[in-house]
């Protein structure tokens, strides 16, 4: 039998890079990094999007949505506008979408490197538990 542990969210006067989820967006980008180093022998970003390369502009998709978590959770958390958090809460799920697409067509691609690409998707499925978890503490706030 599996033991799930509860998720513990700071209360009150929280900051952003304390979150568990904010630290997984973190890490995912980090992941998501080293992947596209390895896949594209360490193209920048600007010749990633650029090249006739399909696996270089996965590559760049996949890099370009795993910056945008950690400052979408932030919005999130900082903004007192209620539109603006549900817009930015739209745009993770979106983006968390979109990463695991881009793992799969980087996968089906890729010769070496498979290892990698299933990691990155196992943290990508544990940062949609904890951004569910996440949301579901902001409603009980709100």
């Amino acid at each position: 039998m599996m033991m799930t542990s509860r998720i513990s969210y700071p209360q009150g006067n929280r900051r952003a890079q304390d979150l568990p989820v904010y630290k997984k967006a973190v890490e995912i980008f980090s992941m998501s990094r080293e992947l596209v180093r390895l896949a594209t022998a360490d193209k920048n970003l600007l010749d990633m999007s650029l090249s006739r390369e399909r696996l270089d502009r996965i590559s760049s998709s996949l890099l370009s949505s795993s910056i945008g978590l950690a400052p979408s959770i932030a919005m999130v958390e900082g903004s007192p506008d209620p539109l603006m958090r549900i817009k930015s809460l739209r745009f993770l799920q979106q983006e968390t979408g979109k990463l695991q697409r881009y793992c799969e067509q980087i996968d089906s691609r890729l010769g070496h490197s498979k290892t990698f690409v299933k990691r990155l998707q196992n943290e990508i499925v544990q940062f949609r538990k904890l951004q569910s978890h996440w949301v579901g503490r902001l409603r009980e706030l709100n």
